[in-house]
């Protein structure tokens, strides 16, 4: 026959393994956070998968299209988009909030709140937005390559 401590111990035990069953599966599951790109009218024109340092953009139907990435070069951090077409090819940068393509002409502007992210035209014209609860400079640049067109070529 059990004492009440043993019962309590046993209680206490599988308790906290049932929590670092729980805390292990979500850490492992928790990522991609996903989101919605949203145009001016508010209609689904991609998907954007989000990770710590860096953004996988879909489109509507899932098919990839390209990926922005932090580089470390020099110790200075670069944000490069690559199209995802094979060869993976640089098709533009961002910085300050701001992103270029490969000539280095400002194609767009992004900026961002505590759950949405902005993306707008050189001019200052709204493109679209995103819901980015996470990581918002990455995911605002990601999705300002997205809205921008830079993964159209």
């Amino acid at each position: 026959m059990q004492t009440l401590c043993q019962k309590s111990f046993s209680k206490y035990y599988f308790f906290i393994v049932y929590i670092i069953i729980n805390i292990y599966s979500f850490e492992t599951n928790a990522l991609p956070l996903k989101t919605k790109i949203l145009n001016v009218k508010e209609e689904t024109v991609g998907l954007a998968h989000i990770y710590i340092d860096y953004v996988e953009l879909l489109g509507k139907d899932e098919t990839p299209k390209g990926r922005l990435s932090f580089a470390n070069m020099r110790g200075v951090f670069h944000i490069y988009i690559v199209l995802d077409d094979g060869k993976q090819n640089i098709v533009g940068s961002a910085k300050n909030r701001q992103i270029f393509d490969n000539k280095n002409t400002l194609v767009g502007h992004y900026d961002w709140t505590t759950f949405w992210s902005y993306v707008y035209s050189p001019s200052g014209k709204k493109l679209g937005k995103a819901k980015c609860i996470a990581f918002r400079g990455i995911c605002a640049a990601g999705i300002a390559s997205y809205l921008t067109g830079l993964l159209e070529n």
